[in-house]
């Protein structure tokens, strides 16, 4: 019996190994543009770490849809060469060769339930929180991408002819508000140079240095600098995402809800069980794959991909309702409906098959 789990085991690892890195580099491609629009004022290895996150965030979504292509290719394969009729005619329960696909289901779940409890948290919280966050809202929110710079608070607006790196020649500046707190004589401002140097990490406020500023009202003129210190948190905290559940561990999460300090204890436990159900897929949609296979094996493969797209609607469809219903009815339960609904319309199928 070994053999013949080791047989198709060996198989389905690397089917299912091929569909993965196939899905991961489709998603990795599809995702290159968000990261970089988020990588604004990064470099190349900001813009490559953002996108990679990004795809990492797909990981519980990708290994479950591998191994059900795998086990459904697989099988089906299989079946059409006529060895589960061999496999049968020799005395054999179709359960023996269906148990690698449940070994490598088993093995799937327990690396998946590691990385949605603990590692994808991380990700998730560090795909929103790169070392390039201050830099990249500093310059959506600053307009530093365009000809026109807003000072925060709606203090005014700085217009410019020309740029060079950090520096902005032949500008005019409108402040009416603030002007004296920032040191300004008059509304309106006509400057040959400002320079906004990118702040570090321990910044507490921008710098702006201002050279060849004339005031046009009073036509008078200063040959020195004028430096500007804007508070760099109403620059990087407009339109930050704030965290959720999704940024933290399971046992951090799980600790909150025991303590009683959770503001909403059913959306942090709705979240947990949401978890586990993204951990358990793989071990669900290994039988579920053969028993597609076997039902589909006079139709040849290809119907048995499309056979194969019926529990992926099934879970989403299930998982989109009980996000729904988590905020109706205030049941945290409703994170396990997918689980429950593949095993009411999946169970059945499974049974009738294996018991043919």
């Amino acid at each position: 019996m070994w053999k013949l789990h080791r047989y198709y085991l060996k198989e389905l690892t690397v089917s299912a190994a091929i569909t993965f890195l196939v899905l991961f580099v489709v998603a990795l491609v599809l995702l290159v543009s968000r990261g970089l629009i988020r990588a604004q004022g990064g470099g190349m290895v900001d813009a490559a770490l953002i996108t990679l996150l990004w795809a990492l965030d797909s990981f519980p979504h990708l290994l479950p849809v591998s191994l059900l292509l795998a086990t459904v290719l697989t099988y089906a394969r299989a079946a059409q060469d006529r060895e589960m009729v061999a496999v049968r005619s020799a005395g054999i329960s179709l359960r023996v060769p269906m148990t690698a696909a449940l070994l490598l289901g088993l093995l799937l779940s327990i690396m998946s339930s590691l990385g949605m409890h603990y590692v994808m948290p991380e990700v998730h919280f560090r795909k929103f929180h790169i070392g390039v966050e201050v830099t990249a809202n500093l310059i959506r929110n600053m307009g530093l991408n365009g000809d026109r710079i807003t000072l925060p608070g709606s203090r005014g607006v700085m217009t410019f002819r020309k740029r060079e790196q950090e520096d902005f020649l032949d500008c005019t500046l409108y402040c009416p508000r603030d002007r004296g707190n920032l040191g300004l004589a008059e509304e309106v401002l006509h400057i040959a140079r400002v320079s906004i140097p990118r702040p570090s990490e321990r910044s507490t406020s921008l710098q702006v240095l201002l050279q060849g500023v004339r005031y046009p009202i009073s036509h008078s003129y200063s040959d020195g600098e004028l430096r500007l210190a804007l508070p760099l948190r109403d620059l990087t905290e407009k339109g930050r995402r704030k965290e959720s559940d999704s940024d933290l561990g399971s046992d951090q999460l799980l600790a909150e809800v025991l303590r009683g300090v959770h503001p909403a204890p059913s959306q942090a436990l709705y979240t947990l069980h949401r978890r586990t159900c993204y951990a358990i897929m793989p071990a669900l949609f290994a039988p579920i794959g053969f028993c597609i296979a076997m039902l589909a094996r006079d139709r040849g493969r290809a119907v048995a991909i499309l056979f194969a797209l019926m529990p992926l609607l099934l879970f989403y469809a299930a998982d989109v309702i009980g996000a729904k219903l988590i905020g109706s009815t205030d049941w945290s339960l409703c994170g396990l409906l997918p689980v429950g609904v593949l095993l009411l319309f999946g169970g059945p199928s499974c049974w009738r098959t294996l018991r043919a």
